[in-house]
């Protein structure tokens, strides 16, 4: 018997590529309307297969700022759109839109940069500026085909041949024609009229602004306008593709090697099975055949599937390496793996950086396999260990006075009446105590504002491991001024083993740690074993 399944959610899979202060806003609105909430994603920013994984498996319609990668190619499971403006029109409208939209507090301080450059009719240009406001057209697009660091002939060359690739291209100027184009793809009809999202405020027109102004944002998009020129001049709608199956596989990890500089062998000093959040070191070699002046180093850690969980390099952590001369050099980093239990690949990679780019001299997307685990005592559901504690004890009654009082000044001290010489990596140790509170405010671990007991590790060289320790409540009824009692502190070791120094403490919860406010706290030296 045939039965025939009727579709309520659009099931297609379509990719906007939306540019920045080309309409994007509007036209995403416009889909969420159509299609709904359940089949179009909220704007999202990120590296385009990375958006896929995360994003994919929930949303039909993908729509954010997308950034590519080294030369990834289209996923052949998408359909592709995007819409193009006049490159100086389009900056202009950026600028403005940063200017006049925003507070100075805002925008991760682009707001003063963008005030400077406009008054400096384009002569002060920060580097943090340059992403958004020269050539976004061509270092966009040619990173579907290249890297980036090709000619600037071939990374046009690139640029346009990766639109040529898109389902749907359209202009500004022409929107109707677009989304005529667009509701095809997605057998909708296409609006009437875009709302209006997202709009510029307040901004001049191309020729109103100054000749110099002009001119420094035509030099600063040459390879912009060289591309919009093309794609304008070969606009017409691509024919839609013929609905052929081939099988996919997807793109091999990216690797890269020269003879200038290798890198490895790779060793994680703890081994490969670790507990998470314990602190672990990657050693590896490089091998340098030349002097290298400038060298970019960096890690990134991937999940098991293929996402990117972590990456840093020395210029993030202003670690630049200057002066590399030829030979041998041994690396470690230091990482804090704060990850869920799971597999994880460990990749490196060395840039060079040259006075007019950058050169890959050795990437390597896995050299290191390991496994985070949960310590055994650990038992939970979901991804993230929170440390949870139950604390059961006798409730005060009712007219029981709460702390809901702020305390500026806590003079007392935490003793303790055993202190443990050491404890095993993640386990929790009740220690016995005696509290005093020598102030004139009654503490309570009652109301808005509890007083609770806690900790802090400290590592051999008295850097802070760890500050917020978990929390243990006063006994019921709390200690009145001059009052004394007997209790007790619940601690937790850390998961990295070696000798610590535990502080026991006491703080009033949205108000500060007792030490700062004259309590005298414990020093405790512990050996923390694996």
């Amino acid at each position: 018997m045939n039965t025939m399944r009727h579709l309520n959610a659009y099931p297609g899979r379509v990719l906007f590529d939306h540019l920045p202060k080309t309409g994007g806003s509007a036209i995403a609105t416009w889909l969420e309307r159509e299609l709904g909430s359940g089949c179009v994603s909220p704007h999202i920013d990120g590296e385009h297969q990375m958006l896929i994984r995360q994003f994919g498996g929930q949303y039909s319609v993908l729509c954010g700022h997308v950034s590519y990668v080294k030369a990834e190619g289209f996923d052949p499971r998408y359909r592709y759109a995007t819409l193009l403006r006049d490159p100086l029109d389009r900056i202009l409208s950026w600028l403005y839109f940063v200017l006049t939209n925003h507070a100075d507090t805002e925008l991760r301080g682009l707001v003063p940069l963008v005030r400077r450059f406009l008054d400096s009719d384009g002569a002060d240009l920060d580097e943090r500026l340059r992403a958004h406001l020269s050539n976004t057209y061509v270092e966009h697009f040619c990173r579907l085909l290249g890297d980036g660091t090709e000619t600037d002939s071939c990374r046009v060359d690139n640029a346009l041949a990766a639109l040529r690739g898109y389902d749907v291209v359209g202009r500004y100027d022409d929107m109707a024609r677009f989304l005529a184009a667009f509701g095809a793809l997605l057998q909708l009809p296409a609006p009437q009229q875009l709302e209006r999202i997202n709009v510029t405020v307040c901004r001049p027109g191309r020729q109103q602004i100054s000749a110099a102004l002009r001119a420094r944002l035509t030099e600063l998009n040459q390879l912009d306008l060289r591309f919009y020129d093309a794609a304008r001049a070969s606009d017409a709608p691509p024919p839609a593709a013929a609905a052929a199956w081939q099988r996919y596989v997807p793109a091999p990890a990216h690797e890269r090697r020269t003879d200038q500089l290798s890198i490895g062998p790779v060793r994680l000093r703890e081994g490969h099975d670790v507990d998470a959040g314990a602190t672990v070191h990657f050693d590896l070699e490089l091998r340098a055949a030349r002097a290298i002046p400038q060298l970019l180093l960096g890690i990134h850690i991937k999940d098991s599937a293929s996402q990117l969980a972590y990456g840093v390099h020395s210029g993030l952590l202003r670690q630049l390496q200057a002066g590399l001369a030829a030979g041998l050099h041994r690396v470690s980093y230091r990482l804090a793996l704060a990850l869920p239990a799971g597999t994880y690949t460990a990749g490196f990679a060395a840039v060079e950086i040259l006075p007019d780019g950058q050169r890959e001299l050795a990437w390597h997307d896995s050299l290191c396999r390991f496994t985070v685990g949960l310590p055994p005592q650990r038992r939970f559901l979901g991804y993230a260990d929170l440390s949870a504690h139950l604390l059961f004890d006798a409730a005060p009654s009712f007219d029981e006075p709460v702390g809901d009082a702020v305390i500026a000044h806590a003079p007392g001290g935490v003793q303790p009446r055993a202190a443990p010489a050491a404890i095993r990596c993640g386990h929790r140790q009740r220690i016995d105590v005696n509290v005093a509170n020598l102030g004139a405010s009654a503490w309570h671990s009652g109301g808005p504002r509890p007083v609770m007991l806690s900790y802090h590790w400290l590592d051999a060289d008295g850097a802070m491991l760890l500050f917020d320790g978990v929390r243990t409540p006063l006994p019921a009824g709390g200690l009145a001024p001059g009052g004394r009692n007997a209790w007790h502190i619940d601690v937790d070791a850390p998961a990295e083993p070696g000798q610590h120094t535990l502080v026991l403490t006491a703080l009033q919860e949205r108000v500060g740690w007792f030490e700062q406010m004259g309590f005298e706290p414990a020093r405790l030296p512990v050996r923390v074993i694996a």
